[in-house]
């Protein structure tokens, strides 16, 4: 029972100071901006998560995150919380409170994501007990993928909860992007479109990302990546009044473009969209000076910077694994470029249905080149996963076309203007990077694949006359999605319990994690090495997997830093 009660605690305590932080983001940038809270306050959330995310990326250059230091940042945050006014304050936070509710059921998980313990947790448990340390990428393969994710988690490290509370912020990505969803849709100013577009989007995201234990470090951004490209569409496309205030609109996204960036590299060719946005409107390209010298643009930069210098201090590369921007030939704490392109390559091969657990194809350098993957991948991913996901999406749009389409024509001729078309010829574009660099959903699949089908639908949708009860109709729809989603929660946490297996809920609500076997080796340098067998799990860190052998690298240390080394 002391278990159950600390881990609720920990997670509303969490839940309080992410928003703490995100009222003090929008107070430092967006003061400026007329009725910025109201315009803001969908965003609070994910601002939260963003400027721990930055603290968490700095202060880890000089100091592990242990209890003291994650300890004062979150009581910063709740006091934030109490002390940073807003209309509504009460109102949010028990809109927050009950979507908490509502989803918690996902949260409570015996077996992880496969991921987790190969390097999603040794890397934050690194972060955890380690200032920075250069040459990680050289220990496993793990360390050289990296996602401000694991930075983020590893300030919720802290006392009873330790390391059971780093997949409290999965959560926390889907509570905020419902809570944008929920506010956006029974908002009167979005437009028809745009609210199909979110609509599809509650039904589809909710029923497809029921499960945390899936989310690993790729969904979380796709979650958020989503309604801010629709947002984006919005601004663009639609907004009558955006003219008078796109500027603004463009200074409160920024930030969060940034974010999704850092979660995932990936998400840097989404920067084609805002560059799209400067040549749709012609007062936002006069006002770029504006935007380049704001707080937003600034924060922008500054979060980048700060994510791709430990890019380059784990692996010697600004970008990994993009050998271009590796400079390991000319540094003996980093891998060579000549590693970094095979990297590439097998992430590329895996993407394509070349290589799994048990399987790989014989010429891999031919079978990523020219769409020769193309009919393997067909039969091996599409059919197992794709399809699944697309006949949920078709699902929702047929549930949406019965709950609130009146099945008449309009007798106005669907309008396509230059914007959308523009707009929707840059999502394609990078739908096409995706499907020919990595076409798997993990990598960005989801986000770009929704968007590039469900833009079109919602368009037609328009076509057709609405019904007047939408309101009705989608409390509806929102209690059968909850019960869906909660069905399937209780139904796995049932299955969980009943495992006979090493993830069996022996330590509910924790999940669970094996024993290891686990030796240390002190270096000359006096930074302790430890080995096991397999994945790392929750060994000490740095943990070098593949064995219990000698180890064979070298650290030094210079200026307070180790440097592991060939």
């Amino acid at each position: 029972m002391i278990d159950i009660l600390i881990f609720f605690i920990f997670f509303y305590g969490l839940l309080v100071s992410v928003v703490g932080y995100g009222l003090l983001f929008q107070k430092i940038c967006f003061s400026h901006i007329n009725q910025f809270e109201e315009r803001t306050i969908i965003y609070v959330g994910f601002y939260g998560l963003f400027l721990i995310t930055i603290i968490s990326l700095i202060t880890s250059l000089f100091s592990s995150h242990n209890f003291i230091h994650n300890g004062l940042l979150h009581l910063i945050g709740i006091l934030s919380l109490i002390l940073i006014g807003f209309k509504d304050k009460k109102k949010y936070l028990k809109n927050l409170f009950f979507i908490s509710i509502f989803t918690i059921s996902a949260l409570l998980i015996s077996k992880t994501h496969d991921d987790f313990p190969y390097y999603h947790l040794p890397f934050t448990r690194y972060l955890a007990e380690q200032k920075i340390i250069f040459g990680m990428g050289l220990l496993s393969h793990g360390y050289k993928l990296i996602s401000s994710l694991f930075f983020l988690n590893s300030t919720f490290y802290l006392p009873l909860i330790n390391f059971f509370s780093f997949h409290f912020t999965l959560l926390f990505f889907l509570i905020f992007f419902n809570y944008f969803l929920l506010k956006e849709i029974i908002s009167k100013s979005t437009d028809e479109v745009i609210k199909y577009l979110y609509l599809f989007s509650f039904i589809f995201f909710n029923l497809s990302f029921n499960r945390i234990a899936e989310y690993g470090t790729d969904k979380a951004g796709q979650l958020l990546i989503v309604i801010l490209i629709i947002k984006f569409f919005q601004i663009t496309c639609y907004d009558k009044n955006s003219n008078k205030n796109i500027c603004n609109e463009i200074l409160i996204l920024i930030p969060l473009i940034a974010f999704c960036i850092t979660l995932k590299t990936y998400f840097l060719s989404y920067i084609l969209l805002g560059l799209l946005v400067f040549f749709l409107n012609e007062k936002l390209l006069k006002a770029l000076k504006i935007l380049c010298f704001s707080k937003s643009f600034v924060i922008f930069l500054l979060s980048l910077f700060f994510y791709f210098l430990h890019h380059f201090i784990a692996t010697g590369c600004l970008i990994s694994p993009l050998s271009s921007t590796c400079f390991g030939d000319n540094l003996d704490w980093a891998r060579s470029k000549e590693h970094f392109e095979f990297l590439s390559r097998w992430l590329e091969q895996w993407a394509k249905a070349g290589a799994g657990p048990n399987f790989r194809v014989e010429n891999p350098q031919e079978y990523i080149q020219n769409f020769n993957w193309v009919p393997r991948w067909l039969e091996y991913y599409f059919a197992e996963k794709g399809k699944d996901q697309l006949l949920l999406l078709m699902f929702t749009f047929l549930v949406i076309f019965i709950f609130f389409i009146n099945y008449k024509l309009r007798s106005k001729v669907l309008v396509l203007n230059k914007k959308i078309l523009f707009f929707y010829g840059i999502i394609i574009i990078i739908f096409l990077i995706w499907f020919t660099n990595h076409p798997s959903l993990r990598y960005g699949g989801y986000s770009i694949s929704f968007l590039a089908i469900s833009i079109p639908v919602a368009l037609l949708f328009k076509k057709f006359k609405s019904k007047i009860s939408f309101e009705k109709n989608f409390k509806i729809l929102a209690i059968l999605i909850i019960v869906f989603f909660n069905t399937k929660n209780f139904l796995r946490i049932n299955k969980e319990f009943n495992r006979t297996d090493e993830f069996k809920f022996n330590n509910f609500p924790f999940f669970a994690i094996p024993e290891k076997k686990v030796i240390s080796e002190k270096t000359d340098s006096g930074l302790i090495i430890y080995k096991t067998n397999g994945h790392c799990w929750d060994v000490p860190s740095p943990c070098a997997r593949g064995g219990l052998g000698k180890f064979t690298l070298k650290v030094r240390k210079k200026n307070s830093y180790y440097f592991i080394h060939r």
